[in-house]
């Protein structure tokens, strides 16, 4: 457990410990803050300027990644209060990396993963095609519905195994909710592409997730906002290319498969490299990434639309990580243990 008197470094802002001691929520002994200070420091959450009384702590890369966050007491504030304006870093996406998993989220990671592949003895084509529609319809109602989408479950699934459209959803609704599937099951018959991804590949999905929607194919020429936030993504097309590249090859060198589909999801949506259409290009990225290695991919049937919301903003405006980390967590051990759909060794 990260010691919490990380909160109170920000990212440009050294301090000493007797700074650090000030500023804490809990009144602590000096002794007690240099000793956490010095955890922090040997665990490369904090890196060390000057000497002997001159000593100051600031975060490093690793530890504004990974620094706790209180969401909501975060958001309570309008986006125009928390700040005026937030651009993209390019230092957010580019490796290396320190690890984004503790051993300890590795070993609940791992123990998911040896359960969802455990429960493929003994499956029968049969069973495995039914587990899998049900995989793609559940996505792919959830996926729409973060993004705003009406469809109820009961409707998606009528729509996706009968072809049945609601009469009381539109057809953009329907259009969005069958582009999921499709890119899904391109996916399931390329999973080779999936080992070692590239932006081309991220593009290729998302000419999925367009389809018949009227979104451009190509990475955007222009600036995007973001309802909700003062965050500007990048606005050259050429800069969003060089961003994707070092975002790929992160995700080709990271040191496990979490990290991959983690770096994927929150990596794209960041830079939103298209018009319309990220976080769907995302979450199937992530997805193609896990399945490809035989890991379980997320549905994200579980996941409050609002939490992974936020944590998407303060990913945005304050690059903490954990937030969205501890959602992806939940939802991965949730898939794990929900869908019968690994491939049996």
């Amino acid at each position: 457990m990260i010691p919490p008197i990380i909160t109170v470094f920000t990212k440009n802002e050294p301090l000493s410990s007797s700074e650090v001691a000030a500023q804490a929520s809990r009144k602590q002994s000096l002794v007690t803050v240099k000793r956490q200070l010095s955890l922090l420091t040997k665990a490369g959450y904090l890196k060390q300027t000057g000497g002997g009384r001159s000593v100051k702590y600031a975060l490093s890369k690793k530890g504004w990644l990974l620094r706790p966050f209180n969401v909501r007491e975060y958001l309570e504030k309008g986006p125009d209060e928390r700040s005026k304006k937030h651009n993209f870093q390019f230092d957010v996406v580019e490796p290396p990396y320190e690890a984004l998993f503790t051993e300890t989220e590795l070993t609940v990671l791992d123990a998911a993963t040896q359960s969802f592949r455990g429960n493929a003895k003994g499956n029968d084509p049969t069973t495995y095609k039914k587990e899998i529609m049900r995989f793609i319809v559940e996505f792919s109602w959830k996926t729409s519905q973060i993004e705003g989408n009406t469809y109820d479950l009961i409707s998606t699934e009528r729509l996706l195994l009968y072809g049945e459209k609601s009469a009381t959803n539109t057809e953009f609704e329907a259009q969005m909710i069958l582009n999921q599937k499709q890119a899904l099951e391109f996916i399931l018959e390329n999973l080779e592409i999936w080992e070692n991804p590239k932006v081309s590949s991220l593009e290729m999905l998302h000419t999925f997730v367009g389809d018949k929607l009227d979104i451009a194919r190509n990475l955007r020429k222009t600036l995007v906002g973001i309802t909700g936030t003062n965050y500007r993504p990048l606005e050259s097309e050429f800069q969003i290319r060089d961003a994707l590249e070092l975002l790929f090859t992160y995700i080709v060198n990271a040191g496990n498969i979490y990290e991959k589909a983690l770096l994927s999801v929150l990596g794209v949506s960041y830079i939103q490299p298209f018009v319309d259409g990220n976080k769907r290009t995302s979450r199937l990225l992530g997805n193609a990434i896990l399945i490809s290695e035989n890991y379980a991919p997320l549905s994200y049937r579980s996941v409050d639309d609002r939490a992974y919301k936020e944590a998407c903003l303060v990913f945005y405006e304050q690059n903490s990580i954990e937030p969205f980390k501890k959602l992806f967590m939940e939802q991965y051990v949730f898939s794990a243990n929900s869908y019968n759909i690994a491939k049996a060794s």
